[in-house]
Order: structure tokens, then C-alpha cells, then sequence
């Protein structure tokens, strides 16, 4: 016999987009660098940031490693 009252925490879990955190980060940008970001970006805006920051942050570990 099944749980009458199944706990849907432990359920399913979503696969392929990672967890967010709750708290945002926002940032003012010039006009012109907002321009740019927002044509090369496209329609899925705050990904390419989040992966334009994961580059970065990688380059600084590289440095910190090398140095």
C-alpha cells in the first residue's frame, strides 16, 4: 500500500539547472557596457553573466595557483 501522505521533498529532484541562492547580487552598469551586454547576452541574460563571473573567477584562482 502507498503513503497517503507522501513527502514531495524527497521526491523528484530537477535536474539540469543548478541551485540558486537566495540572495541577489546587482550591479549598476554604464549605458553603453549595459548596451553591450544585453545585445551580446541575448534572451537568457542572467546566464551569461553568471557564466561571464564563473570565467572570471576562474581566471583568478589560475592566478592565485600560479603565483
Amino acid at each position: 500500500m502507498s503513503n497517503p501522505n507522501p513527502n514531495p521533498a524527497t521526491r523528484f529532484q530537477k535536474s539540469g539547472k543548478p541551485i540558486l541562492n537566495k540572495k541577489i547580487i546587482g550591479v549598476r552598469l554604464s549605458p553603453e557596457m549595459d548596451l553591450t551586454v544585453r545585445s551580446v547576452a541575448g534572451d537568457d541574460l542572467a546566464n551569461w553573466i553568471r557564466c561571464a563571473i564563473a570565467e572570471k573567477l576562474e581566471r583568478e584562482k589560475q592566478q592565485d595557483l600560479s603565483a
